[in-house]
């Protein structure tokens, strides 16, 4: 399915395409009327009144979410946006697809830090539901965090991950296991 046949529907597991294909256009959101280039863009190519691009600006724009889309001060800084993965992990083959992950490096090279970054589309409403589905998504955050320790060479406590319920514009912190 084209991008633009998936930002013109506003149903379910097509609208949550949709956010995720305009969230990974976005690298960093950069100096002054950023989120207003982003508006002109988006508008322009997919219609000014797409569900999709309303609430994809919405989430650039919302003050609780300002950490996603603003580059770390560290020396070197990768993004990886919808990237794919495949790996074998203790025995078991594993694939994915990050939705943004955050690489911090120091000076030399090595890894300081990580940050996954999952996009939720969910509708949820009510801290209990948040929380519910904070709990669901934990085993996906936690393999994730596992992964990305090995790809970015880091150890697992150096990992961090957050949901980022777009819909209510809001990013909660996934708690380690174990």
């Amino acid at each position: 399915m084209g991008t633009a046949v998936a930002l013109n529907r506003n149903e379910g597991a097509d609208f949550g395409t949709a956010v995720h294909e305009l969230f990974a256009e976005v690298e960093w959101l950069d100096g002054t009327g950023a989120i207003e280039r982003w508006a002109a863009l988006w508008r322009d190519k997919y219609g000014a009144d797409n569900e999709a691009v309303a609430e994809g600006l919405a989430c650039l724009g919302a003050s609780a979410m300002a950490s996603v889309w603003s580059k770390p001060l560290s020396e070197l800084v990768e993004v990886w946006r919808e990237r794919a993965f495949e790996m074998v992990l203790d025995g078991a083959w594993v694939t994915g697809v990050f939705d943004r992950v955050v690489v911090e490096r120091d000076a030399s090279g090595v890894t300081t830090r990580a940050l996954i970054v999952d996009y939720k589309t969910d509708r949820v409403g009510t801290d209990a539901e948040v929380a519910a589905a904070v709990a669901r998504h934990a085993g996906q955050l936690n393999l994730y965090r596992r992964v990305v320790a090995v790809l970015a060479k880091v150890s697992v406590g150096r990992v961090e991950c957050c949901l980022v319920f777009t819909r209510l514009r809001r990013m909660e912190r996934v708690v380690a296991a174990g």
